[in-house]
């Protein structure tokens, strides 16, 4: 009875399958063993919610806009009434109306003055992330690797077996965005994006804030610090006006200012060359 072959890796037929099938087991078996791994395995998460509002201008951003609605009317014409609202139906003065008593809501909101650092509705103009405390110490999400996962179905457990159902995210991909090392484990962090739902702790015990990446930082151990440095976005440069800070000064402002020194300097040294005379 002929058995059959199995093609070679030259495309060739190999004469014993069944001493090539239990020859390849073993070897398996001894490379499963060679590549068990010396550390534990972990997997967290970088929930992160990006900002839900444009922030405020700022003076020399308003000043552009000045200048290039100047430059751009110009050139503008106005397009005949008859191309846009044939039928005479627009009601202009409604639109009028309603853009002139229109008033956006504040930025800084209720959360941001009481400094609930547990709500979401503060520091809108900013990137916030999610970081808990446990046994007293702050950190990122994390959870031990269990044998039949990927990381990213770790990740996404921890996640799941810390907060309630009610928090909807989204992970972005399947690779992690960072990691760090010691001696006895190696954690994996994925980037993921809160998408809606109330964040509520299923252990009670926990504690959890929503920071802003320098505010996170001061809390975090040194090592996810030192990661979360070189990984996650920060708005403070544009934002720290709008929470106490002072805006970037307009650059008519600047030049005027820097125009103003120099003649100063110069009727100094005028002065002090008439003293000398």
């Amino acid at each position: 009875r002929k058995h059959q072959l199995l093609p070679g890796p030259c495309g060739r037929p190999l004469p014993f399958p069944r001493q090539v099938s239990r020859m390849s087991t073993k070897a398996e078996a001894k490379d499963s063993e060679s590549t068990a791994y010396p550390w534990k395995l972990r997997a967290g998460i970088i929930l992160e919610r990006i900002p839900p509002v444009m922030p405020p201008l700022e003076p020399w951003e308003s000043e552009y806009n000045q200048w290039k609605d100047k430059r751009q009317a110009r050139r503008r014409r106005e397009m005949p009434k008859v191309i846009f609202d044939p039928y005479n139906e627009y009601d202009y003065k409604a639109d009028e109306l309603a853009i002139e008593e229109y008033e956006p809501a504040p930025v800084v909101t209720k959360a941001d003055e009481e400094n609930d650092k547990r709500s979401l509705q503060r520091r809108l103009c900013d990137h916030v992330y999610l970081i808990v405390q446990q046994d007293g110490k702050w950190q990122l999400p994390t959870g031990d690797w269990a044998e039949g996962e990927s990381l990213r179905q770790t990740a996404n457990l921890q996640l799941l077996n810390t907060f309630s159902d009610e928090l909807d995210h989204f992970i972005l991909g399947n690779a992690p965005i960072g990691h760090i090392e010691d001696d006895s484990s190696r954690t994996f962090y994925f980037h993921t994006l809160y998408c809606s739902g109330a964040v509520k702790v299923i252990d009670g015990k926990s504690d959890f804030m929503w920071g802003t990446k320098e505010e996170i930082l001061e809390l975090l151990p040194k090592e996810e610090a030192d990661m979360c440095d070189e990984i996650l976005i920060t708005l403070k440069p544009r934002n720290q006006w709008i929470y106490g800070g002072k805006p970037q000064e307009c650059a008519r402002a600047v030049a005027e200012r820097n125009y103003a020194k120099k003649q100063a300097e110069k009727k100094a040294d005028g002065d002090e060359k008439g003293e000398k005379c």
